[in-house]
């Protein structure tokens, strides 16, 4: 297995930095040609000559071709009283073209490239205000939070390593799980780790916050800074394990400043967490009550064709492993986005009114 990940970052990390090297030169490239094909610049010429008149006269078409297309795509739907719909249908896309540039990855990225790209409408996440002020209504401490992205590549390749070939291969919904604390203060400063009580980026003092685990570590977060997302689901203990809570909410924030598990297979020691790891230590007591237990979860390129093939193997637990225990009944699921919620369609749901105002 160990052979895995330098190929993954020899051939990945290569291919991104192509793509970024093409998406960067891309114009100052079509423009030299332009410029080479008007003013018969020798080398150039020669260079495209050299690809064969009829490859460039076929890409050539082929460009005309899609741009037609394009052009009665948009005539065709042009708002009545428009006097110029093609500049109206350029402007209104290009107003849609973000422009992202990172000249300096995080602390925890080891291989600092820079990388530049453009995303046609990028919008914002899925979660809306009215969504945000639900939560922040019925958070209650020792509550899961399940969350994920759109878009992510990482978020992809999570989702379809949490695969478990006794569940129908079922990919993951969630990349991501953490605890809800509530309110932090100066008293629990005192059970942080000494060498971590006084790091801002560890451990933070707020009305509302979250214990989570993530590539810097286990750290403390404000509630509405991790629910910056696009999908999120809110589970609570059931009342008779609510007792549970306090020593939850202990056991994380004596966990505070431990690194993470990158290998996500750390369930026996707890020396160091993945996200799901993390909620896992916490509810250690609670392992039996819930049948809460590590899984073989791996990643199966071919399920229907080759079952048995899988890579990154590991036993351990996932986000959709908690979810799971909502759709068994086990925990109550007490908010979900619309979106979540159409995905799992038959996952019970009780109601459950806001947290009395003092």
């Amino acid at each position: 297995m160990h052979f895995v990940w330098p190929v993954l970052l020899l051939f990945f990390r290569s291919l991104y930095l192509l793509y970024t090297l093409w998406c960067l030169s891309f114009l100052f490239v079509l423009l030299g040609l332009v410029l080479a094909w008007a003013t018969e610049y020798p080398p150039l010429v020669a260079y495209i000559h050299s690809m064969g008149s009829t490859a460039l006269w076929g890409a050539g078409a082929g460009f005309t071709l899609v741009g037609t297309l394009m052009l009665w795509g948009v005539y065709s739907r042009r708002t009545v009283g428009d006097p110029n719909p093609f500049q109206s249908g350029f402007l209104s896309w290009f107003g849609t073209i973000k422009w992202f540039w990172n000249a300096q990855p995080g602390a925890m990225v080891k291989l600092a490239l820079p990388s530049g790209y453009l995303v046609e409408n990028p919008g914002g996440y899925r979660l809306s205000g009215r969504d945000t002020r639900e939560v922040l209504d019925l958070l209650q401490p020792g509550d899961i939070l399940l969350r994920g992205y759109r878009g992510y590549v990482d978020g992809v390749m999570i989702r379809l390593a949490s695969r478990c070939s006794d569940k129908g291969f079922r990919p993951g919904w969630y990349t991501h799980a953490a605890l809800f604390v509530g309110h932090l203060g100066a008293e629990d400063r005192t059970k942080v780790p000494a060498e971590f009580a006084n790091h801002a980026e560890y451990f933070e003092e707020g009305a509302q916050m979250v214990v989570h685990s993530m590539a810097k570590g286990v750290h403390t977060e404000d509630i509405l800074t991790f629910i910056r997302c696009d999908y999120l689901t809110v589970l609570r203990l059931k009342p008779e394990h609510q007792s549970e809570v306090q020593h939850a909410k202990d056991s994380a924030l004596g966990k505070i400043g431990h690194a993470y598990d990158f290998n996500s297979d750390d369930t026996q020691r707890f020396h160091r967490f993945s996200c799901s790891e993390l909620v896992y230590y916490c509810l250690r007591n609670l392992h039996a009550a819930l049948d809460l237990k590590p899984t073989v979860h791996a990643l199966y390129p071919l399920p229907k064709i080759l079952p048995r093939m899988s890579i990154l193997k590991r036993n351990t637990v996932v986000p959709d492993d908690y979810y799971e225990l909502a759709e068994n009944g086990v925990i109550d699921c007490v908010w979900e986005d619309r979106a979540s919620r159409a995905a799992h369609p038959s996952t019970p749901r009780p109601t459950i009114t806001k947290n009395a105002k003092p």
